[in-house]
């Protein structure tokens, strides 16, 4: 199951850096999309989110997705 998780988090990440949105909810702006970090929490458990979270950058999820990968037997 967490096999298919990170191949979506890999995919959002992917459309990200090559389209800026998706097609989920008519084309999303990925800077405000909340799939990523729902998958990091299902992945992970680990929680981003409240009031006082700055939104993460491109380039922060391709670091977690770095961390993930290399720590996928964890996971």
């Amino acid at each position: 199951m967490k096999e298919k998780l990170i191949k979506e988090l890999k995919f959002c990440i992917h459309l990200w850096e090559t389209q800026g949105h998706c097609e989920f909810g008519g084309q999303t702006d990925c800077k405000q999309c909340a799939a990523p970090y729902l998958l990091l929490k299902l992945i992970t458990g680990e929680v981003l989110h409240g009031k006082d979270i700055n939104k993460l950058t491109l380039d922060d999820w391709k670091n977690k997705m770095k961390e993930i990968e290399n720590n996928s037997k964890k996971y």
